[in-house]
């Protein structure tokens, strides 16, 4: 598997180009492109993490913001004027500093004026990245799920 982006994959059989990072140098870039997303979506970093793999082409839309760079990415799904909720998608070697900084940029990209996160009680490393990147617990929330009720620490930033 390669490691730089813009160099080509070859994972479960699939070739996929990732796209060079941006002149700008920033970490993250939106996209609207489903097989990168799906791609991470698979990598058995992030698969085991999300239920996945999850294929989301049906998710590339105006009111979900991708944001994503060399080690994964963040997802922004529009709840409500003005707030998303988010999710994350990091290869092991995203996780730490790299992760920390792609997430604080992309909050600073997004310009929401809340974001939330639920984050289930025994994922201890994404409650403390939250915390790191600025969101504050705010409670515990029985949600209904894939139809199953499931308990959430649920995290909120705001500007």
């Amino acid at each position: 598997m390669g490691h730089l982006l813009g160099v080509r994959y070859l994972v479960a059989n699939q070739d996929i180009a990732v796209s060079p990072p941006s002149l700008s140098g920033d970490l993250l870039d939106r996209t609207y492109r489903a097989d990168l997303v799906n791609w991470f979506a698979a990598h058995p970093d992030i698969a085991p993490a999300i239920g996945g793999p999850i294929d989301f082409t049906s998710a590339i839309r105006e009111t979900t913001v991708f944001l994503f760079g060399e080690h994964g990415g963040l997802i922004f799904e529009w709840c409500a004027p003005d707030t998303y909720e988010a999710h994350i998608m990091l290869t092991k070697a995203g996780r730490g500093a790299w992760g920390i900084e792609a997430t604080k940029e992309a909050l600073r990209k997004l310009g929401a004026g809340k974001v939330w996160a639920r984050i289930v009680p025994d994922n201890r490393a994404l409650a403390m990245h939250a915390v790191r990147c600025g969101f504050e617990r705010l409670g515990i929330k029985t949600l209904y799920v894939g139809g199953e009720p499931r308990q959430y620490h649920i995290y909120e930033w705001s500007k």
